[in-house]
């Protein structure tokens, strides 16, 4: 989860004021809350479906969505393409080199086609463990830079908060702490995935300690100055280096956990066998390809991606979750002909209740937020650049008025 978002909260600090701690705090609960509701609606199909015990299911997401708020919720997982495709332009923005980036689009390609073979979350173990030190070095790194830059630069004043901007930071927090739809794939490969509640709060607890130093200490060293990716405040030195070397080390691998879903959801759809085989490879590739042609096509998509993304986000990592839980409980309890409302109060407890329905007014106020934060930057025409068939340096063009998503 921690990314591209963790290079971009010290702006959202500016933009909320030290009203940004507390909805630091707020979102992670409510998300470290919401993903484990989605744990329980896994460990819940489970004992209502033994064949999901046994042979598990390779879109349990969707099997969740399906189970829970029926055809829409199912067809809601495919926004999983959109948002992959997201994280492959935050991974090409973060390279640096004398090559245009859109040369660099298709070599990261190639070389990132072979990890993406690997089977399960399961079988790439390694590769989130590296993803996570990479990020745990970036944060002590970024910290201690910015710490060291403090000393030779003149104080800046924070930002006045206005609405919009609590707007805009809202947006970006929701980014930072949305990726909980992917937990499910996680949890089947789990040997018990009934205690799944205790890796989310294991791992949220470990975001909270990567986060919180870079926010802070970013928000107040730069204040008003703070750029929307915090390493262009940095001093172009060793530590900066370093950290932009993490941070693509970490996108590079945590690349095929993102997409592990969208994977297994096509190969379920198509029918292609468990094991390694050539269907795998073929169809994977494509979707790396795929990906790589949007990438060639429209260089800077943030705009788009940004709008559309900015509402998926809150409903996959909010909504979706909390909606399921409760319509699989009240399946669950064969209550399904009393009123709903009536099976919910008599099947929760009151404080549950209360949190879901918090974190379901949360992911409406975020995906409301977040989306008119965006939606200034999809209708300002200079948020577009040619082709990279038309113009091999369009990605290295910085649209002014693009923000880091």
């Amino acid at each position: 989860m921690a990314g591209t978002g963790l290079l971009a909260l010290p702006k959202a600090m500016d933009q909320a004021g030290w009203y940004g701690l507390i909805s630091t705090f707020v979102l992670c609960m409510l998300s470290g809350y919401s993903g484990i509701r989605l744990g329980d609606c896994w460990t819940m199909l489970r004992e209502m479906n033994p064949v999901y015990s046994e042979e598990g299911s390779r879109s349990p997401f969707q099997v969740i969505a399906t189970e829970g708020a029926g055809r829409i919720g199912n067809q809601t997982g495919v926004v999983f393409l959109l948002l992959a495709a997201q994280n492959l332009q935050s991974l090409f923005d973060a390279i640096h080199a004398h090559l245009p980036v859109c040369i660099w689009i298709i070599i990261v390609a190639a070389l990132l086609l072979g990890p993406c073979w690997l089977g399960t979350p399961k079988d790439s173990w390694p590769i989130a463990i590296g993803a996570m030190v990479c990020t745990a070095i970036a944060c002590v790194f970024i910290t201690i830079s910015t710490l060291i830059h403090y000393r030779t630069i003149q104080r800046y004043e924070p930002s006045t908060v206005t609405f919009k901007s609590f707007s805009f930071s809202m947006g970006t927090m929701f980014f930072a702490w949305g990726g909980s739809a992917m937990f499910p794939t996680i949890q089947v490969d789990m040997r018990q995935p009934h205690r799944f509640h205790v890796a989310v709060l294991i791992a949220y607890s470990i975001l909270l300690v990567f986060y919180l130093p870079v926010s802070i200490v970013g928000y107040v060293v730069y204040g008003s100055q703070v750029q929307d990716n915090i390493l262009k405040n940095l001093p172009k030195n060793f530590l900066r280096y370093t950290v932009e070397i993490l941070i693509t080390g970490h996108l590079a691998t945590a690349f095929t956990i993102v997409l592990n879903p969208i994977f297994q959801g096509f190969e379920e759809l198509t029918h292609v066998p468990k094991h390694f085989c050539w269907q795998r490879a073929v169809l994977r590739s494509g979707i790396v390809l795929f990906l790589a042609f949007m990438a060639e096509t429209i260089p800077h998509f943030g705009a788009i991606l940004a709008f559309i993304g900015s509402s998926t986000v809150s409903i996959l990592g909010f909504i979706l979750p909390v909606v399921c839980f409760v319509m699989i409980k009240v399946h669950s309890t064969q209550l399904v002909h009393e009123k709903l409302f009536e099976t919910i109060f008599r099947v929760l407890p009151k404080w549950d209740i209360t949190l879901l329905a918090i974190a379901l007014l949360v992911g409406l106020y975020g995906a409301l937020a977040s989306s008119y934060s965006s939606f200034s930057d999809l209708i300002n025409p200079t948020s577009y650049v040619k082709p990279c068939w038309l113009n091999s340096s369009s990605a290295d063009e910085k649209p002014s008025n693009l923000s880091l998503f």
